[in-house]
């Protein structure tokens, strides 16, 4: 690919990120995937720390390591899994409001 067509490629794309982010719904979205991948960190480091792989949390919980993969990857989950997956690492969930 020439210069000159990835000069164009890169302004296309900071054009349309800067649209985007225009957007009166970017602020919620964006809060909202900031929120799941912060938790999705914070419960690989527990993991880590427990000195535990995906498929022994996935034995623990009685699940399938692919299900604590998208979980470490953000996935929408409810309060009862997160419990369950910090418990099975040996942790204790506090959600606190700020």
């Amino acid at each position: 690919m020439n210069r000159s067509v990835k000069s164009k490629l890169r302004a296309a794309h900071r054009t349309q990120a800067e649209t985007i982010r225009r957007l009166p719904s970017y602020r919620r979205v964006k809060g909202e995937f900031d929120l799941e991948y912060q938790v999705a960190v914070e419960l690989s480091k527990a993991r880590q720390k427990a000195g535990m792989t995906q498929r022994e949390v996935a034995h623990a919980m009685g699940t399938t390591q692919s299900v604590i993969s998208r979980i470490e990857r953000g996935a929408n989950v409810s309060i009862e899994t997160l419990e369950r997956y910090v418990s099975a690492c040996g942790r204790h969930l506090q959600v606190r409001v700020v």
